[in-house]
Parts: C-alpha cells; sequence; structure tokens
C-alpha cells in the first residue's frame, strides 16, 4: 500500500457547499447595500481564504471586504446547515478509507466552521487531523496545511495523496511532494485542473478507490 495518508479538500471535493455560499453572498450583498453576486466570480473564489471569496464575488476592495467577514459568517451559519450536503458517494467511501488510511483536511475555511460542518455531516470523527485558516499563516495553495499534517501523523510526502477540486487544492499537494487527485464535479473543469498534471483525475468520488489499488 503506497499511501498511509489522504488529505481531502472539504468545499467542492467532499461537501456540495457551493449554494450555501451564493446563497450567504447575497445575504451580505443585501445587507451591504450591493446589487446582487457576481457568481462566475464567487466560483472562482471558493477555496481561496474567505476574504478573497468575497472581494471576488462581490467586488469590494479589501478593506471593505475585511469588514464583511464577520457578516458573513454569521449568515452562513443561518443557511449551510439546510443547503450543504456531502457528494454522492462520499460518505460511504470514506467509511471503507477510515479502515486503511489516516484521513485529514486541509481547507481554508474557519477550524470552528469545519468542526460544526464535519459534525453535521456525520464525519468528524474519522478524521485524524483537521486544518482550518487559523491553522497555517499561509493558505492554499501553499503547502503549509499538507506539511503540518504530515508532520504531526508522522508521514512521509510519498506516503500522501491530496485530493480536491481546485487548482489550488494540487497546487497545494504538489509543493508539498506529496501526489494529487482531481476530483472534476467541483469548482475547476477537468481542463483546467488537467493542466497542472495532477497524478490522478477522477470524476466521482467512489473512482478514489481505484487509485488506492
Amino acid at each position: 500500500m503506497k499511501y498511509r495518508l489522504l488529505v481531502f479538500d472539504f468545499d467542492g471535493t467532499l461537501a456540495d457547499s457551493e449554494a450555501s455560499i451564493l446563497e450567504t453572498l447575497n445575504l451580505v450583498a443585501r445587507d451591504l447595500g450591493l446589487s446582487g453576486v457576481d457568481r462566475s466570480s464567487a466560483r472562482r473564489g471558493i477555496g481561496l481564504p474567505l476574504i478573497r471569496t468575497i472581494e471576488m464575488g462581490l467586488g469590494l476592495e479589501p478593506d471593505r471586504a475585511a469588514g464583511a467577514v464577520e457578516l458573513y459568517r454569521t449568515h452562513y451559519n443561518e443557511v449551510a446547515f439546510h443547503s450543504t450536503s456531502l457528494f454522492p458517494g462520499v460518505k460511504e467511501t470514506l467509511n471503507l478509507l477510515r479502515e486503511d488510511y489516516l484521513l485529514a483536511i486541509a481547507s481554508n475555511k474557519s477550524r470552528q466552521g469545519l468542526y460544526d460542518m464535519m459534525r453535521h455531516l456525520g464525519i468528524y470523527e474519522w478524521f485524524s487531523f483537521i486544518a482550518g485558516a487559523q491553522d497555517v499563516q499561509q493558505a492554499k495553495p501553499a503547502p503549509d496545511m499538507v506539511l503540518i499534517a504530515m508532520e504531526a501523523l508522522d508521514i512521509h510526502a510519498g506516503e500522501c495523496l491530496v485530493v480536491g477540486d481546485t487548482v489550488y487544492d494540487i497546487e497545494m499537494g504538489q509543493r508539498a511532494s506529496a501526489d494529487t487527485c482531481a476530483v472534476t464535479y467541483g469548482i475547476n473543469s477537468e481542463d483546467e485542473l488537467r493542466i497542472l498534471n495532477p497524478t490522478f483525475v477522477i470524476d466521482s468520488f467512489v473512482r478514489l478507490l481505484s487509485c488506492l489499488t
């Protein structure tokens, strides 16, 4: 068995949270008196640090976006738990994988937000390490989250596979010298992901099992 540690992105890889993020941005736009959300730009910002998602989705300057972060978090907690679900096959596949692999999360979401949502979705207890935005100085695509997961779990880069739906996830894994698996059902298209030459490309989460044999 080549891999001992599987590091997953959360939004767009395990959880279908796009609707909740866009709904939250709409509520923030309403409160700030803005005309609405640039959905295309907002989608491209999913997976980046929250302030960048707000900047891109609402067209705000950094200072004003920073002031909207807490407003976003308040609204997200109001809407996310009824509009976020795991992608097909995720729960069943993770339940199989946890028997043979260490599982970790590397996400630019806030740590507490991750904990709460993972508990809500029934997968929190299956993960040996969870890295959120507060746990590193440099967010994705920097390799920091993968590096601290490997250090905490005493895993070498050659024993680690990083799984994600954005180019930021794949770059993060590659910069940590880990193998990477791109999923094509999330934010970035297959063509965008293949440019980075990930180790594997899959179109459904259950196909991850075939990458591990």
